[in-house]
């Protein structure tokens, strides 16, 4: 199962609040960048494993874990019951809410990716207005908007003052944005090519990369290489065929793009910690 137990958004509202509910194991949520938002990820229950920018983050309550803007990130649930609130805080909105001026020296560096904070945060102060939004957001109480406001204002300050990681210069963050946005392609391409052969070179002409420098990026920016991407890519969509029922391991195979049974089962054995017919055997299924 996988839902919304709560939201506050707002397409005219710089601030969106939601909690998620993740009962199957797997994939959170597929690669992806926000392109004007910072993004918090505070866990209530549960463990996940959130790649960010080609770096693995082991999570647990009461942890919270930032993504700046533009920073590829996906994230896999590795336990039954998985509960965590998503904080987006948008730049561009914010910077135009009539806020006072003097934030825009600290708002304009975010919005054009000058400016990295760290990660993984570590921060009793982040925390008490992380709660404070949620319950701001629950009962919206009148002013609940101005108390928000504030609240994402406080942050912003508290990340400046004691989580800051890395200052870029306009170049250097325009050429990280730049492949950034190359990779997008690359992953709409293989999910809706993924049940085909994925060739390297085809991969790295989207990227507009050589194939020996797409290799390096690639496994940086997912934390795997790009067989392994695309074998786990095909794995998972193997796994909801054979939940179905619709079909035989063969068959599920031969439909995510597996040409040969034994390879899908070595493939199968390496992410599941299984085989497949373990796999089936088992009343409970999941994906790890």
């Amino acid at each position: 199962m996988d839902k919304s137990l709560f939201n506050l958004s707002d397409t005219s509202f710089p601030l969106f609040v939601i909690e998620h509910l993740k009962t199957s194991f797997g994939l959170i949520f597929p690669p992806h960048f926000h392109e004007h938002q910072l993004q918090m990820f505070y866990f209530t229950q549960g463990k996940a494993t959130i790649y960010c920018s080609g770096r693995a983050y082991e999570l647990d309550p009461p942890d919270i874990l930032l993504i700046n803007r533009g920073e590829l990130h996906y994230g896999e649930n590795m336990s039954p019951e998985l509960r965590y609130y998503v904080f987006r805080i948008d730049l561009e909105l914010l910077s135009g809410y009539g806020v006072i001026p003097c934030v825009q020296k600290y708002l304009d560096p975010l919005e054009k990716s000058l400016i990295l904070f760290e990660n993984q945060i570590k921060s009793k102060t982040i925390t008490e207005l992380l709660e404070k939004m949620i319950m701001e957001s629950r009962t919206r109480e009148s002013g609940y908007e101005l108390s928000l406001l504030s609240c994402s204002l406080d942050i912003v300050g508290e990340l400046f003052r004691h989580h800051v990681e890395t200052a870029y210069t306009q170049h250097e963050a325009e050429l990280l944005m730049k492949k950034r946005e190359r990779f997008v392609k690359v992953f709409k391409y293989i999910e809706a090519n993924y049940m085909n052969t994925i060739r390297l070179d085809e991969a790295a002409k989207l990227a507009n990369m050589s194939e020996g420098y797409f290799c390096r990026t690639f496994k940086q920016s997912t934390g795997r290489t790009l067989t392994d991407y695309v074998n786990r890519l095909r794995l998972e969509k193997a796994v909801v065929l054979l939940n179905q029922g619709q079909c035989n391991i063969t068959e599920a195979a031969m439909s995510v793009g597996f040409d040969d049974v034994n390879y899908f089962s070595r493939v199968f054995q390496k992410f599941m910690k299984q085989s497949p017919s373990g796999y089936l055997n088992q009343k409970r299924r999941y994906f790890i």
